[in-house]
């Protein structure tokens, strides 16, 4: 499909989408819609391992679209909400790693879809923080419910009742984001990480996202559970022999998802 707010490109097993809705690429209803349009259509191609999320200019997403936030009303709010919500569950349920790279400001939803991916990577000039407290309002597309799998819950409070802005290196520390890079290096930093991932054997990997996730939603025994079932079909893999194979004999392995 044609897009009017993101670009999607490819670069090697890496899909990479950008978030283009100038001036601070404001999360309209119509922009998830295209990230999650765009994340389906990297779903079906198998030849993809892995998916960049990244802003264009100068923030990543600094918000929701608060003009769009003066048309609609408490059904309008709530219909808002469920459809980032839908396109953030498509992140999290993503076949492939999503890799957030935080280019600049992450801001109310911006936070919430930096949550939504596996990993978050943010250059050092990044303010983080969920701020819809300073509008009147809470997040409303996960952000009091996600914050609690990646924070203390003080920490997690503390930033929702503050609304508070961190720096990318203060979200490092407390576990916010994963690493922290240089400004205008967080693709090359992202794609450093993608590629590792692209080298590793693609179903396991998927395997490996689907267990993972599946722990974030349940308790401890089910997770255990859930983790022999999905390490098990894994031996009845091609792909499984051949990592086998190949470490045994000396050799990188030729992984053909199958």
């Amino acid at each position: 499909m044609s897009y009017d707010f993101v670009t999607v490109r490819h670069i090697g097993a890496t899909g990479v989408v950008s978030i283009d809705n100038p001036p601070v690429n404001a999360l309209h209803p119509d922009v998830a819609v295209e990230i999650e349009h765009a994340a389906r259509a990297i779903e079906k191609d198998l030849d993809l391992r892995s998916m960049i999320l990244i802003g264009t200019g100068r923030c990543f997403v600094a918000g929701g679209d608060i003009r769009y936030f003066t048309e609609i009303d408490r059904e309008g709010a709530a219909a808002m909400a469920l459809r980032v919500q839908r396109m953030q569950q498509a992140l999290f349920d993503l076949r492939v790693p999503v890799i957030a790279a935080i280019n600049g400001h992450a801001l109310g939803g911006g936070l919430e879809l930096l949550l939504s991916c596996d990993i978050a990577i943010a250059e050092e000039q990044a303010r983080i923080g969920v701020t819809e407290v300073q509008l009147g309002l809470i997040p409303g597309a996960g952000g009091t419910q996600m914050l609690f799998s990646a924070l203390p819950v003080g920490t997690a409070k503390r930033l929702l009742f503050t609304g508070d802005r961190l720096p990318a290196g203060e979200a490092h520390a407390i576990g916010l984001v994963d690493q922290v890079c240089p400004p205008g290096g967080s693709l090359e930093a992202a794609l450093a990480i993608a590629e590792r991932i692209n080298r590793a054997g693609p179903l396991a990997v998927e395997a490996a996202k689907r267990s993972a996730n599946y722990r974030l939603r349940h308790s401890l025994d089910e997770g255990h559970r859930r983790e022999v079932e999905i390490f098990a079909a894994l031996f009845d893999t091609e792909d499984h022999r051949e990592g086998i194979t190949a470490f045994l004999e000396g050799r990188a392995p030729h992984y053909r998802r199958r």
